[in-house]
């Protein structure tokens, strides 16, 4: 659709996503909910008129000189133009989409660092949040928040990778010296308790063979869902 606005394309781009699922709920997330003003979303179609993929574009605080790919296509052929319109070739990106959407990317793409995540998914029923008087709520400059135990040899903070309206993925960071202590488990905690309290459904991303992750997030009621997203550094191959 030329011519039409991020919000236009939004609309033929969610035909291609389930906004209730938690396998695409990341991709959504960019997709469909980041900044309007810092997405730039691509799509295409076929003869009929029926969306056939779409390639989102997003400025983010990941990384500041390397933008934010997501995608959905239906075909490689899809996938190939829109990743031509929407990508300068030799330019650095990030790629973030479903593990799914790898194999019709990767003759038009040199792909670095790749990186599968395992999607976790809160089960509420299971959630059993430990007592702690230790985590502090914070603000970052932005105004998201964070969840904090700090003390004289480290700290572990949670937060927020992002919010849709139904999902929110939390990441936890905990200085090596105050490891083996729970707090990377209490502030998950706490954050994940909040995401709920907002009507969200909280998820965590588990890196292949990160078992302490994995573990941390089977202990606080995390299931995986067996879908797989992959983070990724790209260049658009020079035709």
């Amino acid at each position: 659709m030329s011519g039409a606005s991020v919000h236009e394309l939004r609309v033929l781009a969610r035909r291609l996503l389930d906004t209730s699922s938690a396998t695409d709920a990341p991709t959504a997330y960019y997709a469909l909910f980041h900044d309007a003003a810092r997405t730039a979303l691509y799509t295409a179609e076929d003869a009929q008129g029926h969306i056939t993929g779409f390639v989102s574009v997003c400025q983010t605080g990941l990384d500041l000189f390397r933008p934010l790919v997501t995608l959905r296509c239906l075909d490689e052929a899809s996938a190939a133009m829109l990743l031509a319109r929407a990508l300068t070739p030799g330019r650095p990106y990030i790629l973030f989409a479903s593990m799914s959407q790898l194999p019709l990317l990767v003759a038009h793409l040199d792909v670095d660092n790749l990186r599968a995540l395992h999607i976790y998914r809160l089960n509420p029923r299971h959630f059993r949040p430990p007592l702690s008087a230790l985590v502090q709520t914070a603000r970052t400059p932005d105004g998201a928040p964070r969840w904090v135990i700090e003390g004289a040899e480290g700290r572990a903070v949670a937060g927020l990778n992002w919010r849709s309206p139904a999902f929110a993925e939390i990441y936890v960071q905990v200085d090596e010296d105050v490891r083996g202590r729970g707090w990377g488990r209490q502030v998950v905690a706490a954050a994940t308790q909040d995401v709920l309290a907002e009507g969200r459904v909280p998820l965590y991303l588990v890196a292949e063979g990160n078992t302490v992750s994995a573990r941390l997030a089977a202990n606080l009621g995390y299931m995986d869902t067996g879908a797989q997203q992959v983070l990724a550094e790209i260049v658009l191959q020079t035709p």
